[in-house]
């Protein structure tokens, strides 16, 4: 099981359900994340996020590297758990710099 914290909570200004609606005919979003220790936490996609964990899909995940500097592992990981989250049973992680040598080989 593979948890990831969201920026926010779904707004309730009708966002969400036109995100779901989209959703339904578009399939699995992609879905930028920030990895610290074992945590991914979305730089985007909130909706995106909940909609998948209420419809079922498995979202694809492209992590980006970071560096955290040491006296900030207590603050992530405070903050992480103040964050709205999902956990899915699996996830897609996408390897961007193999796909792009794929396509620059192609």
């Amino acid at each position: 099981m593979r948890r990831i914290y969201a920026k926010h909570l779904p707004y309730t200004n009708g966002h969400y359900g036109k995100v779901f609606n989209e959703m339904e005919l578009t399939g699995e979003p992609t879905i930028r994340v920030v990895q610290y220790k074992e945590k991914l936490c979305a730089i985007e996609g909130s909706h995106r996020l909940a909609s998948c964990h209420e419809q079922g899909l498995i979202p694809k995940i492209v992590i980006l590297k970071i560096d955290i500097e040491q006296e900030m592992e207590d603050h992530w990981d405070k903050v992480a758990e103040t964050l709205p989250h999902y956990d899915f049973e699996f996830i897609n992680v996408l390897d961007m710099r193999k796909m792009e040598q794929e396509l620059n080989a192609a």
